[in-house]
């Protein structure tokens, strides 16, 4: 199972955090890790392309190229008003993407994914 951790402080996403592997398919071929990290890696992406925010501080990846991969974006508290809102909205985005995950795959049997302190349910 993918455990996913948004911290969250009121209304303001300080920072995704991801490990673990979904087990819905084998290493390569899991359509559900593969969702959960290509989320995390264009959130990363937006942050560096629209916010002007450098990668090198605020996304860090831990065995990658293993079957456990951890993934952590660290929100820098960065920049003027318009790009600390912005920053939200792609962090807003990338939460809603990976409950949009949950919601599709986990079932009753199965617990692919789990979000841990969202402000909105998974299921």
């Amino acid at each position: 199972m993918i455990s996913v951790i948004v911290d969250s402080e009121g209304s303001s996403i300080r920072g995704i955090y991801a490990s673990g592997h979904a087990g819905f398919d084998d290493p390569g071929r899991d359509i559900v890790c593969s969702g959960v990290s290509t989320l995390l890696f264009t959130a990363a992406s937006a942050l560096e392309d629209i916010c002007g925010y450098d990668s090198e501080s605020f996304f860090r990846i831990v065995g990658e190229g293993t079957e456990d991969v951890n993934l952590r974006i660290a929100v820098p508290d960065l920049g003027n008003d318009e790009t600390k809102d912005r920053a939200q909205i792609i962090m807003r985005t990338c939460e809603l993407g990976l409950i949009g995950i949950a919601r599709e795959y986990n079932d009753k049997k199965h617990k692919y994914v789990e979000i841990i302190n969202s402000r909105t349910p998974e299921v």
